[in-house]
């Protein structure tokens, strides 16, 4: 997934950590202004639930009027329902931030292992990633939990002390002490805390690796007969692993004293003084007393758990899985992107040479003495069995892996060099479109950042998505990706590939799920737009209508125009008889 583009290059492929959730988070201030608004409705309950109970004890039940107590208790209940309709609201809301978080996150993590220096024979880390992007899942639903508690923490607290001020503040001197002692004394093991969690993470990942390694070379080790070595080094990683989680136990033990020295300490606070404060100097009611125990009860509790569980469990995680990220992904030099900057593209001819490739070192080759020439302009469809490495050329065309032997250019530029970047010189589409949440422009100009409405609409107009676009609420709607079919998704990366400053296009299958004729007007349009495009086909028609075919047969590949290949290879006869049956599946 290639990055978002700004101003300042040292951002261009930023690193996950606190400043890209600060950076994502800042760019939707309206859905946290939303989610604040909702956030306040929320914690009226907690406002006024022990203002309520006074008023229908004092001035309802103990002064003989039964009816007038229970329309005081018919008015806490209503606040109640309000606080819970909004509840429902800053769910949505919550989602509205910590989903496009994610995606960032992921962004920067692809990104790094791209672009990043510690590629394996040019082939990003997939295993690598995988671990990676499992962290940023993790980061995912902890931010989500860590918004949601430090929003209930703030908003409650600060409606309980309204209330409590409001009521009774005497009460309030009593009951804040010990909240203050127990947030002083959370706030001191925090750090202690972070450190164990860091350390029990760092020790599992050790024990991983090593247990992996170990049996990933049982063959070696029993022929060498050092079973005993590497069984004393494997022992030292998982007592290594025991001994910080037990550390990070007692370090959450401790959390758990503080979480009900907070809680229940306030509340016996004031039962122990509830006789000298009711009928004494401050003058408090019966009532009053009963609705400040009730603001203690029903919110002091939850702030605490809140503060030192969830802050302290999903704010710990949230913490530490950052960490990890930022540690586990090496930065891309930041000269590399200034040079890239300062390069512009306008030709987009390809030159192959004699091109090989194997994933792995002894590994047969996937394409083995491919040579093509398509100028500047041109329009050509790529064809073969499937598995045959149709799609790996679209990787080498695209500057994501390195050619074992041979060369790859476009325009003159290999698209994996230093100092080439390539979403201003490729843009590859694969069969599965990438849609995320955000809003219709996000989407459509994630290429061409700052791009005009017109040129976006022209997009999306050219491969026929303007109908769509308009279903949705224009480019300030909100796109969610899971209501939309696969035929939507890729109509709009197809318009993201349109609206890119990319002159050249590799649509690798790209338009499986849209009818034949949306899928030769999507091809028209590309065709007719400035720069060169490859088509990975799967039908017949997108053959037909290329300059040149090149036909992967996993011998001797081939190049000419669809008629010279029927004539010249029996192979490509046999897949344009299998598309015109309509049956899509690979040639014996």
């Amino acid at each position: 997934m290639p990055s978002r583009r700004n101003d300042d290059s040292c951002s261009e492929y930023p690193r996950p950590g606190w400043p890209l959730v600060a950076r994502s988070l800042t760019r939707r201030w309206r859905a946290l202004v939303r989610l604040g608004t909702w956030s306040l409705v929320e914690a009226l309950p907690a406002t006024l639930s022990g203002l309520l109970i006074a008023q229908a004890i004092d001035g309802g039940f103990l002064a003989g009027s039964f009816r007038t107590g229970l329309m005081w208790l018919g008015l806490l209940f209503t606040v109640h329902v309000i606080g819970a309709l909004a509840a429902r609201f800053t769910l949505s809301a919550t989602g509205a931030v910590v989903e496009p978080l994610r995606d960032d996150l992921l962004g920067a993590v692809v990104t790094s292992a791209v672009h990043g220096e510690d590629r394996l024979h040019g082939v990003p880390d997939s295993a690598k990633v995988a671990r990676i992007t499992e962290q940023v899942e993790e980061v995912r639903r902890t931010a989500g939990t860590l918004l949601s508690g430090a929003r209930r923490f703030v908003f409650t607290l600060v409606a309980t002390t309204v209330g409590l001020l409001a009521l009774a503040p005497a009460v309030l001197a009593l009951a804040l002490p010990p909240v203050l002692l127990a947030t002083v004394l959370f706030a001191v093991l925090l750090g202690t805390l972070v450190r164990r969690r860091y350390a029990a993470v760092v020790a599992n990942e050790t024990v991983a690796r090593s247990v992996g390694e170990t049996l990933a070379g049982s063959r070696d080790i029993t022929a060498a007969r050092s079973w005993g070595p590497v069984h004393a080094e494997v022992l030292h990683d998982v007592r290594a692993e025991r001994d910080a989680d037990l550390a990070l136990a007692r370090a959450v033990a401790l959390r758990g004293v503080l979480t009900s020295f907070g809680s229940y300490a306030p509340v016996l606070c004031v039962l122990v003084a509830a006789p000298l404060l009711i009928g004494g100097s401050d003058g408090l009611t019966v009532g009053m007393v009963v609705g400040a125990i009730s603001y203690l009860a029903a919110n002091i509790e939850p702030v605490m758990r809140l503060l030192t569980e969830v802050l302290g469990g999903a704010g710990l995680a949230l913490f530490v899985s950052l960490r990890r990220l930022r540690d586990t992904s090496p930065a891309v030099s930041g000269r590399l992107v200034e040079g890239a900057r300062r390069m512009t593209h306008t030709d987009a001819s390809v030159a192959v040479k004699d091109v090989s490739f194997a994933y792995e070192g002894g590994a047969h080759p996937v394409l083995d003495g491919v040579d093509l020439d398509l100028p500047h302009g041109g329009h050509l469809a790529v064809v073969g069995p499937s598995g045959i490495g149709k799609s790996t050329l679209s990787l080498l065309l695209a500057g994501l892996v390195r050619p074992g032997e041979g060369t790859v250019r476009v325009g003159g530029v290999d698209p994996a060099g230093r100092g080439v970047r390539r979403t201003d010189l490729v843009c590859l589409l694969p069969q599965e479109a990438y849609v995320f949440t955000g809003t219709l422009r996000d989407n459509v100009g994630y290429l061409c950042e700052k791009a005009p409405d017109e040129h976006l609409w022209r997009a999306l107009a050219a491969v026929r998505a303007e109908g769509l676009a308009a279903r949705l609420g224009g480019l300030d709607a909100a796109v969610d990706p899971e209501a939309l079919s696969n035929g939507e998704k890729q109509l709009l990366a197809l318009a993201r590939a349109y609206a890119s400053p990319a002159p050249l296009v590799i649509l690798d299958e790209a338009t499986c799920h849209l009818a034949l004729s949306d899928e030769r007007h999507v091809e028209e349009a590309f065709r007719a737009r400035r720069g060169t495009l490859v088509v990975i086909a799967h039908r017949i028609d997108s053959a037909r209508r290329a300059d040149i075919v090149l036909l992967l047969d996993g011998s001797r590949p081939l190049v000419g125009t669809h008629e010279e290949l029927l004539l010249a290879s029996d192979l490509y006869a046999d897949l344009v008889g299998h598309w015109k049956s309509g049956v899509r599946r690979p040639v014996p």
